[in-house]
């Protein structure tokens, strides 16, 4: 009987894990972007359902420290039910922003779901959890390291002088003269530390000098200087303005210019590498400062002179010395990458500058007008402003000559009125003297006749008067 109970029971065991392994499930699964997050900043969380067997329908809910984090924005509602449409649906994923607001640590993680087959059938769900921590900025910086030390420095093929520490900031290795590269190997002491200017360098005759810098994880940096010597036993030095340079002699280490040609000079009874254009019959050579840094030079009969190209577009020009003058405009200058040009402007307000220069694709010598704004440069051509100032002179002159015509007609008129007001004014002092006459001798009558009442005129002598 205990064996058949015990047969049985093995048997039933048996069928619930038939059955166990043979039921659909799904997980639903939780992500987040960062696993530490800094107050003031966003986290991006992903839920993910997903299944080996077709999804039909389910339901979550996504649930978080409300004290931590606040909902910014998302895909849908965090708790959501969602529904398929076909049989080929068995993976699906949504996303929330989340916004940090004060430090601690808090969790993502499903609750309450629930998951359907496309097939009806219900699946068992694993569900999903994820924990983040907040910071404030200042708990973060000082989480990081601030170990900018090298580990270790070599230079394949040559040895440091001194010997290589990490306390050590300047280095100096020799190599032979047909060295035109050299391989550099930094590592450092931090692997969150991060490594630039290693690698395969190109160097040259004379000294070469490269900077290794080693940036920690809260970004200070360090730099260790490494000088490479690379030995010319018959240098040719050449000093530019109390700047000492030294020929180079490898083709190599030179770009050529565009409208150049290769070609060998001999400087000092040596070979040298060069560059000839037949349009502007400028040769360039290459000289190689204290530092390392190689310049083009037009070289003849012995002398030196830097070569500078200013590349707009299609335009290439060499740039001259200021030797013009302009009517309005003043002598200045003006720095065009990394070299300082002689112009003409009219004031420190206004974004164009007229400079010196020879197309080198053409030959062609005369003025440009760059605009310092766009950093583009086009022929300057100033008929138009020829044109429009004898315009302004013609429209000057014509103003001129009809003020000038104004003012004489307004001197005539006021001198014709003046002359009539005159003459009006001596008719009126004759009329009035006239008048005046005029009333006089009827003063005069009036008078004759008073007396031809007293008087005999004839007789001359005095009527006797009635008496009444």
């Amino acid at each position: 009987m205990k064996k058949v109970l015990k047969l049985l029971t093995f048997i039933f065991s048996l069928f619930l894990f038939i059955s166990s392994v043979n039921a659909a499930s799904a997980t639903i699964s939780v992500n987040t972007s960062a696993s530490q997050v800094i107050v003031g900043n966003n986290v991006n969380v992903s839920v993910t359902i997903s299944s080996s067997s077709a999804l039909g329908s389910w339901e979550y809910n996504l649930n978080y420290d409300k004290n931590i984090f606040t909902l910014v924005s998302s895909d849908v509602e965090l708790h959501y039910a969602g529904v398929v449409q076909n049989a080929n649906t068995k993976s699906v994923t949504y996303r929330y922003t989340f916004k940090a607001k004060k430090s601690g640590s808090a969790s993502f993680y499903i609750d309450a779901s629930s998951v359907i087959g496309f097939d009806e059938s219900v699946f068992s769900v694993t569900n999903g959890k994820r924990n983040v921590k907040v910071i404030t900025y200042a708990e973060y910086q000082s989480s990081l390291s601030n170990n900018n030390n090298l580990k270790s420095l070599t230079v394949e093929g040559s040895e440091l002088n001194p010997e290589f520490n990490k306390d050590v900031t300047e280095y100096t290795v020799s190599v032979n003269e047909d060295v035109t590269e050299i391989k550099v190997t930094a590592i450092a002491e931090d692997n969150k530390a991060k490594v630039n200017g290693d690698g395969s360098l190109n160097v040259s005759a004379g000294t070469n000098s490269f900077n290794i810098v080693v940036v920690a994880e809260n970004g200070s940096e360090k730099t260790y200087k490494l000088n490479v010597e690379v030995i010319d036993k018959n240098p040719i030095d050449v000093t530019i303005e109390d700047k000492k340079y030294t020929v180079v002699k490898i083709s190599s280490l030179l770009t050529k210019p565009n409208s150049y040609i290769e070609k060998t000079i001999t400087i000092n009874e040596m070979e040298i590498p060069a560059f000839y254009s037949e349009i502007t019959d400028f040769t360039l050579v290459g000289l190689k400062d204290e530092n390392g840094n190689i310049s083009l030079f037009i070289y003849e009969d012995g002398t030196y002179l830097k070569y500078i190209e200013l590349s707009f577009g299609q335009l290439t020009l060499y740039p001259l010395n200021m030797d013009e003058e302009i009517k309005g405009y003043e002598k200045s200058t003006i720095s065009i990458g990394e070299n300082t040009i002689e112009c003409l402007q009219l004031d420190d307000s206004n974004r164009y500058r007229i400079i010196k220069a020879i197309n080198v694709e053409t030959n062609e010598k005369g003025l440009y007008l760059f605009d310092t704004k766009d950093n583009s440069a086009i022929k300057y051509d100033d008929s138009y402003i020829k044109e429009l100032e004898n315009k302004n002179n013609l429209l000057i002159y014509s103003t001129l000559a009809f003020a000038l015509s104004t003012i004489l007609s307004l001197i005539i008129f006021i001198s014709k009125n003046s002359k009539k007001r005159k003459k009006n004014k001596q008719e009126v002092s004759n009329n009035e003297n006239k008048k005046i006459s005029e009333k006089d001798h009827i003063n005069e009558i009036k008078e004759i006749k008073t007396e031809n009442e007293t008087y005999n005129i004839i007789e001359d002598k005095p009527k006797k008067k009635k008496k009444r």
